[in-house]
């Protein structure tokens, strides 16, 4: 728990800056090795008895591209009563390093040492909270805001909405953005990732729509999440009016942007105006060429994805991942495992939703040997068999006739859901167990899961094989 017994609004002065020759050496300073040149400069000449002398070697600590937390948690802890300003710079850098729960540690320290948090603090603290401490302490932190009197603050309640958004808490971020002044753009453009996170697409098209009424002018950033939006919607016609705006408003088209209307184009089948901006542009990073990969893929013109795939200077994950999918979804399974084993050679890592489709794959081919592989390669790496693999496996097991392990799998499933049940019943079947498949479904009655077409058709083709007509 987060300690709150003492909370009351702070000072808000911040630290006048004489300038010394070490603090402007500070300021100018470009390396870790540097400021600590200076750090031993101002121990021997006395001058880090100067409290703002410790504050700035911290901040720079905190705030420079190369900054060191442990130096600056070392120069913290020689400051016998640091000010809030320090204190906000120690959360501001922990969170920057992506240590959040450091920053949540140092909040608490700070309360616990009677310095009140200002306006500045809880952005800081919030920016790079994972979900888990969201659900955890954001409820908690909330009612420490309005204690000291900050939930009116711009800054506060654009940090409120992120923080719930991450917990999951939509209608809450919601609730805090509708008591918000709507004035600053970066408001809306957290509300509509809000939505973007929680899947909520719809609800970030109308709140540009609002966002239009209100004659608020969206950045860049705006239009890259609404862009987001009509992607997974497939909303050409709201994507174009989106880039509309790119024209009229002449926002500057840098990479991000133009990322982002490659992939809404090519997301809603458009490749002609997809690559009419790829082409255009003076650079492109593995998101750029991926989208075009992914463009072709859905179309299911995978010989224009590979050509595009095979001209990349660079691949990611995700392209390895987009292209072997390409396959899978047209059935040239022998390219999907041709292309594995490419990835392989080119030692990228494939994750849970890779392997699912090298498992179709083989089950479709009946490839045990690079199925074993893959199972082997799970085991090794300790990936859970949730649902999503452990039925890949299954069904993988089964097109190869291993059924024993088939079962195995089934059993050893933490979670089994209908598909699960489905692929057994399925299994079994197509294996000669008929007998052996009434009887799981059986058993999956009995364990409450409501069965489907599919199901029922596994169910006919188990009373095919055991001879029954019931």
């Amino acid at each position: 728990m987060i300690s709150a017994t003492t909370l009351s609004p702070p000072p808000t002065h911040l630290p006048s800056l004489p300038q010394t020759p070490p603090l402007s050496l500070i300021k100018t300073c470009k390396s870790m090795a540097q400021l600590k040149q200076i750090h031993s400069q101002t121990i021997r000449t006395g001058l880090i008895s100067n409290p703002i002398v410790p504050a700035q070697i911290i901040a720079f600590c905190c705030k420079h591209e190369l900054g060191d937390m442990e130096y600056a948690r070392m120069v913290f802890d020689t400051m016998p009563e640091p000010n809030h300003f320090v204190w906000n710079n120690m959360i501001k850098g922990y969170s920057r390093v992506g240590c959040p729960n450091s920053a949540v540690s140092m909040y608490c320290e700070m309360l616990e040492r009677g310095v009140m948090p200002d306006e500045y603090t809880y952005p800081f603290l919030l920016k790079r909270f994972t979900r888990d401490m969201a659900v955890k302490c954001g409820r908690e932190l909330h009612d420490h805001i309005v204690k000291l009197g900050f939930s009116s603050n711009v800054f506060v309640q654009n940090a409120l909405i992120h923080l719930y958004s991450l917990s999951g808490e939509v209608s809450v971020a919601r609730g805090v953005f509708d008591r918000s002044s709507k004035g600053d753009v970066v408001t809306w453009n957290v509300m509509i990732s809000g939505y973007n996170r929680s899947k909520q697409f719809d609800e970030s098209m109308k709140l540009f729509d609002e966002m239009e009424r209100m004659r608020v002018l969206p950045s860049s950033i705006t239009l890259v999440s609404v862009l987001s939006a009509c992607s997974k919607l497939k909303d050409l016609n709201v994507g174009k009016r989106v880039h509309r705006y790119v024209k009229d408003l002449k926002i500057e088209p840098v990479r991000v942007l133009e990322n982002a209307l490659i992939d809404m184009y090519a997301a809603c089948g458009d490749m002609d105006t997809a690559l009419g901006i790829f082409d255009n542009m003076k650079s492109r990073d593995v998101i750029s060429w991926t989208a075009i990969v992914t463009g072709f893929t859905k179309l299911g013109q995978v010989d224009l994805a590979r050509n595009y795939f095979d001209k990349m200077p660079e691949r990611d994950f995700v392209s390895w991942t987009a292209m072997i999918d390409g396959y899978l979804q047209v059935n040239r399974f022998k390219e999907v495992l041709s292309l594995f084993r490419e990835m392989q050679a080119a030692n990228i890592k494939p994750d849970e939703f890779t392997m699912v489709s090298i498992l179709t794959a083989c089950a479709h081919l009946g490839a045990l040997e690079l199925g074993e592989w893959i199972k082997a390669y799970i085991d090794k790496n300790e990936i859970k068999i949730d649902s999503f693999v452990g039925n890949a496996l299954i069904d993988m097991y089964f097109n190869c006739g291993n059924v024993e392990k088939a079962i195995r799998i089934f059993n050893a499933m933490p979670h089994r859901d209908k598909i699960s049940w489905t692929a057994v019943i399925f299994g079994l079947a197509i294996n000669g167990y008929g007998e052996e498949a009434l009887d799981m479904f059986s058993q999956m009655l009995k364990a409450s899961i409501t069965p489907d077409e599919v199901t029922y058709i596994g169910v006919l083709c188990a009373c095919t094989h055991s001879g029954n007509g019931r």
